[in-house]
């Protein structure tokens, strides 16, 4: 009588390896090390007068004369202080990231950290002539807006692949928070295109952009 030894079954060449999935913690931490980064850049494009620059004036005069300056970092610094939040909050409902995840998240701090270079030409063209203040404010804006599409797509491919979520998220939150994100590109969009009015409408709609993104997200994410 003969035996039959049991042969291991080897994968099919069909077979689709499963994605690998880390947690999101060291992603959450290199992003946040990029978000401070781009503060950083913004508040070193601030310069200070110079004792040949000012003369006999005083410095304080030296230094309201540089009001645009002070201006467009404190929209800069309020608006990556917005995508920082809400980056928080996608990633409080995303607990594991992929391949793919990863890559739309870079795309995203790739936006972030060329906002100081468009927050310096605003602050520096905001008062000169009408072309090139308008040019300038409209790449602000538009660069802005811009950076809501990768916003979206890593909150999107986050929430829709399960294996990603966080076993404590709530779909009517996360239903409620999509449909508030994918206002962000429009709008701001919308807002740019003033510019070609009024450049002060477009600086004042950024302003209003920023409570409404940061305040309305914190109601959302109330507990009911």
């Amino acid at each position: 009588m003969t035996v039959k030894k049991k042969v291991p079954k080897t994968p099919s060449k069909n077979t689709i390896p499963a994605p690998v999935l880390t947690e999101s913690g060291r992603m959450v931490a290199y992003s946040d090390a990029i978000f401070s980064i781009a503060l950083t850049l913004m508040a070193l494009e601030i310069k200070i007068p110079h004792p040949e620059e000012i003369g006999g004036s005083s410095l304080l005069f030296a230094l309201l004369e540089r009001w645009p300056s002070f201006l467009s970092f404190f929209i800069s610094f309020m608006i990556i202080t917005v995508v920082w939040t809400n980056h928080h909050t996608i990633f409080r409902h995303v607990k594991y990231v992929d391949h793919n995840l990863m890559i739309l998240n870079n795309l995203l701090l790739l936006n972030v950290i060329f906002i100081p270079f468009c927050s310096e030409m605003l602050g520096e063209y905001m008062l000169q002539d009408d072309t090139n203040a308008k040019f300038a404010v409209f790449l602000y804006g538009a660069w802005i807006a811009i950076g809501g599409i990768p916003f979206n797509l890593v909150w999107r491919y986050g929430v829709k692949k399960k294996e990603l979520l966080s076993p404590e998220s709530d779909p009517i939150e996360i239903q409620k928070i999509t449909s508030h994100f994918i206002k962000g590109p429009y709008i701001y969009a919308f807002v740019t295109i003033l510019s070609f009015l009024n450049i002060w409408l477009s600086i004042i709609g950024f302003g209003i952009l920023i409570l409404f993104f940061l305040v309305p997200t914190a109601w959302l994410l109330r507990k009911k």
